[in-house]
Formats: structure tokens, sequence, C-alpha cells
């Protein structure tokens, strides 16, 4: 079978898709976060205290979020279980997250981060470049917190960065915004599971006696 870098990404296949139409309600981005983990498990009955452990956030973190996506008409709470409401999805008008960016440490803010720049992208090429302040507006944080988690994102193996030049007026070049690549998902799983290893090494060899 022939060697694929960027395999295709099918709903199907460790992928779940999200509505396009979810970055244009503002929400913070613990609340986008928690959304995803609703859809991703929402066949699983989520609960407050499972998606404020997965995503390493408190559990009065968590619940604001939930509030905050309930006044948004986002979900539905019934008897401490939350439900989706539609969004459109099923006009194909959706981006596909995978599986595993649960599983990878992530902070919320590079869920939401991650989570548009796969909105942004070019489905043929994986590239997009939509500036700090875009990116900000998008997930409610400043374009220095941007930055932050777009530098953990790369340390992360998720995407890579370029820069890229603009000509002004009379020939005068700038800089221009970043260019994100989004890198093959497994790349991402392959290097948090070595990290994990050195910690487990780490760990072993001070337990050791000398």
């Amino acid at each position: 079978m022939a060697y694929e870098r960027y395999p295709t990404r099918t709903a199907e296949r460790n992928y779940f898709s999200i509505p396009n139409q979810i970055h244009t309600y503002r929400i913070s981005p613990a609340a986008y976060a928690v959304y995803v983990y609703v859809r991703h498990n929402r066949k699983n009955d989520p609960r407050l205290k499972g998606m404020a452990e997965q995503l390493q956030i408190s559990h009065a973190v968590a619940a604001k979020a939930l509030e905050e996506l309930v006044d948004q008409h986002l979900l539905m709470e019934f008897d401490g279980q939350y439900f989706l409401r539609w969004l459109g999805e099923e006009t194909g008008n959706c981006y596909l997250l995978p599986n595993e960016i649960f599983h990878l440490g992530l902070r919320v803010g590079e869920i939401a981060v991650y989570g548009f720049l796969l909105c942004c992208e070019n489905r043929k090429t994986y590239q997009c470049y939509p500036s700090y302040r875009t990116i900000g507006d998008a997930v409610g944080m400043s374009k220095n917190t941007v930055k932050k988690y777009v530098d953990g994102l790369i340390n992360k193996r998720l995407i890579y960065t370029e820069p890229t030049t603009v000509w002004g007026e009379g020939g005068k070049k700038r800089n221009g915004t970043l260019l994100y690549t989004i890198r093959p998902i497994y790349e991402a799983i392959q290097h948090h599971a070595n990290l994990q290893l050195e910690q487990m090494d780490m760990l072993r060899n001070t337990d050791t006696p000398a």
C-alpha cells in the first residue's frame, strides 16, 4: 500500500465533524473545547465530571463553559445530560477533528486555536494563513495569547508555520501573516508517545537505587 503523508480524513475513520458555524458564536476557548467533547461523545452520555477530567480543567470551569453553551443555544441540558442543537451540519458545511485531540495533553486554548485553523485550512494543501487577530477574534483571545497557543501546537507537532512576505504600494516589502500547515495527526501522536516514554524512563531512573 502506498505511503500517504496526508491520509484522507473521513468522519468514519478516526475523525468527527464540527460545523463551521460554531466559530460565528465567539464562545470562549473552554466552551469550544467542551462543545467538541460533547460532539465526540454524544453517543456515550457526556457529563460534567468526564469532560472536566478529559479536558484537564476544573469542574467549575467546565460548568461555566456548559452554561455558556446552553445560553448560546448550542446545547440543551436535561437531567445532567447535554444534547447538541442542530447547526446545519447536515449541509456538509463542516470540518474534521481527529479523535486523538483529547489524548495529546492539549490545553483548551490549544484545542480552540487548532480547531479554527482546521476550519480555515485549504482541504487540498492543508494550509491557511489567518492573522493572530483573526484567530483571536474567532476564539476569544488576545494576539499574545494566540501566539502562545500557536507555539504550543508547533511544539506538539500538530502544525508548523512559515513566514510570508507581502508587497505594499511602491514595492515596499513587509512581513505578512504566518502560513500554517496542519501536520498529519500521527506525527503528533508519535511525539506525545515518545514524551511519555521519556518521562517513564526518567521516573524509573529516579526510583532506581544507586
